[in-house]
């Protein structure tokens, strides 16, 4: 996909502008902010806009769903945020490992510098991200809708945990613009963006293009498929042969086999996968 393309990839509904402004009219109440990015593409899902009215907030930067990442480069990544920028903690994070959810919630209170007994946290982040899954296992049980798709959660809510914290859920929210233009392409990966908007085939060859030069092996382990010596059309083909995906006439289905790696991707079937590094 070219990068002009790319650049018409965007999402910015009147319901992200509206919650925008909701937040900053709740910033006052907060204590801490718990910025939650992906840890596969933790630069690309970090909203540039944050900053800009968290700066005064002790804030935490939460790699979440860091399972699913290469852990030798959420390593690097986090040296590169502290390098880089003044967040105070830089966390990895998984949701369902409870010692990761016990150094958050100690870290979240060693912020507290307000020492109030009940600490107010803002969640938030860019659609798909995974922030309800955070909240939910903060809380110890399921009480914020969850989902592998953008725009699940609809407004914003208070809610408590048993570790004397009260977490404001919101809206996942984007930027107007990507002054990047491989931002948009990486953000549809995620499922950040609604596949509505862009062409299945191109995001997925673009992403099969970056996982044949990293991560030759694990394609070859998951679809049972040999890639030294093929180009991308040829790999596209062996996968939809591999797992039969075929159209009338035993033409290969290249709109089912799009839709199979892309979702293997996000869904972590591929393997422990970052599809961005450090410069």
């Amino acid at each position: 996909m070219s990068a002009e393309k790319i650049e018409y990839i965007q999402w910015y509904p009147g319901h992200m502008a509206k919650a925008n402004r909701e937040i900053k009219e709740k910033l006052k109440l907060i204590n801490v902010v718990i910025e939650v990015v992906d840890a596969r593409l933790p630069l690309s899902s970090k909203n540039p806009e944050i900053n800009q009215y968290t700066w005064n907030k002790q804030h935490i930067l939460l790699l979440n769903k860091s399972d699913l990442a290469d852990p030798e480069v959420s390593l690097e990544w986090i040296d590169w945020f502290k390098k880089n920028t003044e967040i105070e903690k830089v966390v990895l994070f998984d949701a369902f490992d409870r010692r990761m959810k016990t150094d958050l919630v100690r870290t979240i209170h060693e912020l507290n510098i307000k020492e109030k007994a009940q600490v107010k946290c803002l969640v938030c982040g860019i659609p798909n991200v995974g922030k309800s899954t955070v909240i939910n296992s903060l809380i110890g049980k399921k009480k914020t809708q969850i989902g592998n798709k953008p725009g699940v959660t609809k407004g914003q809510q208070w809610l408590s945990t048993p570790d004397h914290l009260m977490l404001l859920d919101t809206p996942g929210i984007l930027w107007p613009k990507f002054e990047d233009p491989l931002v948009g392409l990486h953000l549809a990966w995620l499922g950040s963006i609604k596949d509505t908007i862009y062409e299945k085939e191109n995001i997925a060859a673009d992403l099969l293009k970056y996982l044949l030069v990293y991560y030759p092996d694990e394609l070859e382990a998951i679809y049972k498929i040999e890639v030294v010596g093929k180009n991308l059309p040829e790999v596209f083909d062996a996968i939809a042969k591999s797992r039969g995906l075929l159209v009338k006439g035993g033409e290969y289905d290249y709109a089912r086999t799009s839709v199979l790696i892309l979702n293997d991707f996000k869904n972590g079937r591929i393997g422990r996968i970052t599809l961005e590094r450090p410069e």
